[in-house]
């Protein structure tokens, strides 16, 4: 009896980045001690202003330059230039574990045309930490793959631009990334790819995503989340909280009395994943920082999200 060898598959790795020298170094190395090495791995530079191609170019890789300044054209970029089967994708500021690649692709068979995986987020200093500690929870990123590991492989409507992996074939015939999108390209990408086939998650293939940009930048980047799912009408499971906002706060013009007390529930709720995340990381400094985290990620996530209806029917009334 003969058995059969299994090839290697070709991978191409696309990794987006703009100004990302002090963070891109680290994801490259990492890609290259995958125990499943690429085929080839493409940096897709946004015009950087610092040392990133410098960096970059220490490494073998190929450097690539896109000119539609949007996080999907620097993904549909690495596409048209990925010369492998497979084409997956992480970001300048995540560092895949060493079996990131082989769990990924590993996944695929008949009638699965995307994977992705679980993202770690790792944090320095109080903020940084307190961020990767809420998002790491169900009160922080809800079912969605975009900021946490879930638990068990299961097939879902979209999966995270920094930890995926797709036939590049498939990727072509649904006509590739929105390159007009900054935000949701990823999920406006898989609403498409469903068309021929299914979705897959797999809690196996990790990548550790790095919070360094403080209070602020999570704010503007929770609200610009928020924005694209709203202005591109990407209306899923996800879009459940910022109604679930409004709807509560019109209930204080109705009836104060059930407006406190949806109010007292959504407090106790923050305090109990508080106390959580306390006994688990045992910093008391996190008795306050966690809880403003929580407000602001669903502020302005909800903000945003609105901000984004509102412009989505605008624009289609004006037609």
């Amino acid at each position: 009896m003969t058995t059969t060898k299994r090839s290697t598959p070709k991978i191409s790795v696309v990794v987006p980045v703009r100004n990302g020298a002090s963070q891109i170094a680290r994801c490259l190395q990492a890609l290259f001690e995958q125990t499943l090495q690429p085929y080839e791995v493409i940096v897709v530079d946004g015009h950087s202003t610092d040392s990133t191609v410098e960096v970059a170019g220490k490494f073998p890789v190929t450097v690539v330059y896109e000119d539609h300044r949007t996080v999907g054209g620097a993904r549909q970029v690495g596409v048209e230039h990925a010369r492998g089967d497979y084409v997956a994708f992480t970001d300048a500021d995540c560092i895949p574990r060493k079996d990131w690649l082989e769990n990924l692709v590993r996944e695929f068979d008949d009638g699965i045309v995307g994977v992705g995986g679980g993202i770690k987020n790792v944090g320095k200093g109080l903020w940084e930490e307190s961020i990767a500690l809420a998002l790491d929870t169900f009160l922080g990123s809800a079912n969605s793959v975009q900021d946490r590991v879930l638990k068990g492989k299961r097939i879902v409507k979209s999966i995270s631009g920094c930890n995926s992996i797709y036939r590049k074939k498939d990727i072509v015939a649904v006509g590739g990334f929105d390159v007009r999108l900054s935000i949701n390209e990823d999920t406006e990408l898989n609403s498409r790819l469903q068309q021929l086939g299914t979705i897959v998650y797999t809690p196996d293939a990790i990548v550790h995503h790095h919070q360094e940009r403080g209070l602020e930048e999570f704010v503007r980047r929770m609200q610009f989340f928020g924005y694209g799912r709203g202005v591109n009408r990407l209306w899923d499971l996800q879009v459940i909280p910022p109604i679930a906002a409004v709807a509560v706060l019109l209930t204080a013009f109705i009836s104060p009395l059930v407006f406190f007390a949806l109010l007292g529930v959504y407090v106790a709720i923050i305090g109990g994943y508080t106390l959580v995340l306390l006994a688990k990381a045992r910093k008391p400094e996190y008795l306050i920082s966690i809880p403003v985290v929580f407000v602001l990620e669903h502020a302005s996530y909800t903000f945003g999200f609105w901000k984004g209806t509102v412009e989505a029917v605008s624009r289609r009334d004006t037609r």
